[in-house]
């Protein structure tokens, strides 16, 4: 290639600029997506967002189906998300994150992610403190009981909120488990107001968490940060400080998963 075929880093980053957008949009349709709507939502000339679904279609990055004519996934960019998701991607992004919250408070802080009605235990870094409030990994809790839980609530539109509450089992797991959805949903609405969920014992008597949601590209609650400590290191004049440390590392996480909407509070 001669000088004058060579492109330009200008040039370059003007495709690159073109091309992500285009793999977000059709990452992020179910049913595929077209030229027309592409070009309507990403403000990219239609003949050009033509050629780079030509060009991605050479490299198996999306595929056009036949009967609809709609741009779909294509096995390389569906090979490269079981990937990622295989090798634990979302937990090597997190511990970072959590590793700061450690380094600041010197209290354990885990990494929760949502499964249908519950939350699960996903990743733990501990603090160095010689009494901890441990949760085993793998364990889970429902969606209303704990701060984790309920920063999930939180995190959801309020029509699956209404639906979980309407389905869910209400057993307390300590005295302070609120199990009244009207209470439950009066905190959601406190929760989201102020951008995270405080839990004093509501899960296990004597442990005390402060929990903020995570959100995917699409928008979708996935998780939560959560830091936790016990009873008696709990100090109620620390809660804004730890509440803005927490709702701001999971805004940044949720910021590097992709997701670039409105955060809560």
């Amino acid at each position: 290639m001669t000088a004058a075929q060579t492109p330009t880093p200008g040039a370059a980053r003007s495709v690159v600029a073109k091309l992500v957008p285009l793999l977000e949009a059709v990452a992020a349709a179910g049913e595929g997506i077209s030229v027309r709507e592409i070009a309507r939502s990403t403000g990219i000339d239609r003949s050009a967002v033509s050629r780079l679904f030509k060009q991605l279609e050479d490299l198996d990055m999306v595929e056009q189906s036949a009967l609809s004519g709609r741009f779909l996934p294509g096995p390389r960019l569906l090979s490269m998300s079981q990937m990622l998701n295989r090798r634990g991607w979302l937990e090597r992004v997190a511990l970072p994150v959590l590793q700061d919250l450690v380094e600041q408070f010197d209290e354990t802080v885990y990494l929760i992610v949502r499964e249908f009605d519950q939350v699960r235990y996903q990743e733990r870094i501990e603090c160095r403190q010689a009494i901890r409030y441990v949760i085993e990994l793998g364990d889970t809790s429902p969606l209303h009981v704990g701060a984790a839980g309920r920063a999930v609530l939180m995190g959801l539109p309020r029509a699956d909120l209404d639906d979980y509450l309407n389905r869910a089992d209400m057993r307390p797991f300590t005295g302070e488990t609120v199990t009244s959805p009207e209470s439950i949903r009066t905190m959601a609405d406190e929760d989201r107001a102020r951008g995270y969920a405080v839990s004093l014992g509501e899960r296990t008597e004597g442990g005390r968490g402060i929990a903020a949601p995570l959100f995917r590209a699409d928008g979708e609650c996935l998780g939560a940060l959560l830091w936790t400590c016990p009873q008696v290191r709990f100090d109620t004049d620390q809660v804004p400080e730890v509440a803005e440390a927490v709702r701001s590392a999971s805004r940044e996480l949720s910021r590097r998963l992709g997701w670039e909407g409105r955060y809560p509070g």
